[in-house]
């Protein structure tokens, strides 16, 4: 005899891919006439950027480009200099099943570049980076969540989940037309650029997300007159944008992710001719998520009072979003520089930072490393470049407790600040760092449940109780299993509210 079974659906994702394609990177380049010989070589770095993604069937496909950007001194070693080259790329990456509604999130990382000059007007780039992804489908797991059968008893559980009810990803353009403070020199040519968003409030509305952030613009730049020295200049542009978000509603927890994806910038003339606009475009990439508490009951075991039961049972581990985590550190380190005294910092940036997390003593422990890379000048005036990779720890507050826990961290470096102290640099690098708490816990459900209807319980029906001797810590569910009868009746007839005996006593089982 088969039993109907309910079920219950709780939303899972399954990760379908999470891995790295590297691309190579093979570059002959000759200076542009404008430019000056190389004398020598002082940083040389690939810029890799994924402009589009999407998905066919079962195929990851990733779009960019990169540039390979140089800095260097020129023939008299006293000032810097820069060139760059660029080219496309794109990646098919192979997923494990087709994923049309899955979610993507991808990014890059550089793994090596040799440069060297061939000669003085010609360089040869080796290297490579990678376009990394993690591909999450979005699926059900279902439950048994009763039997019905009057005959049966079952052990049931009420697990808290938090459901993924809503996703959306998005990209899109903040423009702005920036000038040059009181002060600076105009501009001739841009030299470096780069960005970071930062999200500081959303708020939900008929299915909508409404986004209001800044993003954090940088620009090293060479003046139009080559007597000044390559200059600095920084902006914060307030933005906001609305995103599809269906489903979501304002009691879900929300998990918003920005990051930058590219910046564009062109040098426009003012009304005099000058120089002194940059005319900007930066990419952002948004990702959201939305997820709704709901509980889900799951039957765990289960006897039958008239039959023997065949069941068919499964462990599965569960991974529930229980936290999302925030917090700002402001990090503090002293850079030495052995060989040179630095007497001005031209520029100061980061190319490099990862984070992790883990659950100690009630506290989430985010450790990781992060690069500052520095051009500056040394006693004589010159030019040079270092970097340094720097660790960092920070401890915050955990309110998720018991279980096992698992942390995805992440870490963005915003605004750096310095100052000159004896020959080094002291520096302030605010770190933005997140994490996401997942509670798993395994769990042992029935799957299916068939009666044996040739093996009846036998009961001996001469008396309407027994007794039992039960030991401290004994579970009542085992005691009922065995005498095939209720727990809840055995609690009713001994006056017990627990599951389990708290102390050794006697039981009246009734049969």
């Amino acid at each position: 005899m088969d039993y109907m079974l309910d079920r219950e659906a709780m939303a899972v994702g399954e990760v379908i891919f999470d891995g790295c394609q590297e691309q190579p990177v093979d570059l002959n380049i000759s200076l542009p006439d404008y430019c000056p010989d190389i004398q020598r070589i002082l940083k040389c770095q690939i810029y890799p950027r994924i402009v589009s993604r999407s998905i066919s069937g079962d195929r990851l496909m990733l779009e960019g480009s990169y540039v390979v950007k140089v800095f260097y001194l020129d023939p008299a070693g006293t000032r810097l200099r820069f060139c760059d080259s660029s080219d496309t790329f794109s990646a098919e990456i192979a997923l494990k099943q087709e994923a049309d509604n899955a979610q993507v999130d991808a990014f890059s990382r550089v793994e090596y570049i040799n440069c060297r000059a061939t000669s003085p007007r010609r360089l040869d780039v080796h290297g490579a980076f990678s376009v990394c992804a993690k591909v999450v489908a979005q699926g059900k797991s279902e439950f048994v969540s009763n039997i019905e059968g009057d005959d049966v008893e079952q052990l049931k559980d009420t697990i808290s989940v938090n459901n993924l009810v809503a996703a959306s990803q998005q990209q899109f353009t903040v423009d702005e037309i920036l000038e040059l403070g009181g002060g600076k020199p105009p501009a001739d040519s841009i030299m470096r650029s780069d960005a970071f968003a930062v999200l500081q409030d959303f708020k939900i509305t008929s299915g909508k997300l409404m986004i209001k952030g800044e993003v954090c613009v940088k620009f090293l730049y060479s003046a139009a007159d080559e007597t000044n020295a390559p200059d600095v200049t920084e902006y914060t542009i307030p933005f906001s944008q609305m995103l599809d978000c269906d489903n979501v509603t304002e009691d879900c927890l929300c998990d918003v992710k920005l990051g930058v994806t590219g910046v564009e910038a062109q040098i426009k003339n003012d009304y005099s001719g000058d120089k002194t606009f940059f005319d900007t475009q930066v990419r952002l990439t948004v990702n959201a998520h939305a997820y709704r508490g709901a509980e889900v009951t799951v039957v765990r075991d289960a006897y039958s009072r008239s039959y023997d039961l065949k069941i068919e049972s499964k462990q599965r581990t569960i991974e529930n979003l229980s936290e999302l985590v925030g917090d700002t550190l402001v990090h503090q380190s002293t850079l030495n520089v052995e060989d040179n005294a630095v007497t001005k910092v031209i520029d100061i940036w980061n190319e490099m930072s990862s984070a992790s997390a883990e659950v100690r003593d009630g506290n989430i422990v985010f450790s990781g490393k992060y690069s500052l890379c520095v051009l500056a000048l040394d006693g004589d005036e010159k030019p040079f470049y270092f970097e340094r990779l720097l660790d960092f720890e920070h401890t915050h507050a955990c309110e998720s407790g018991g279980g096992d826990l698992k942390c995805d961290a992440q870490v963005g470096v915003g605004g750096i600040s310095f100052r000159i102290v004896g020959g080094g640099i002291e520096t302030k690098t605010e770190l933005r760092l997140t994490a996401e708490i997942h509670s798993r816990y395994a769990v042992q459900s029935i799957a299916a449940v068939t009666a044996d209807e040739e093996k009846p319980v036998v009961r001996d029906n001469r008396a309407a109780l027994c007794i039992y001797y039960a030991d401290a810590g004994e579970n009542l569910w085992n005691i009922a299993r065995e005498y095939r009868t209720s727990m809840d009746t055995i609690k009713r007839e001994n006056g017990i509210e627990g599951t389990v005996m708290e102390n050794r006593g006697m039981l009246l089982i009734p049969m």
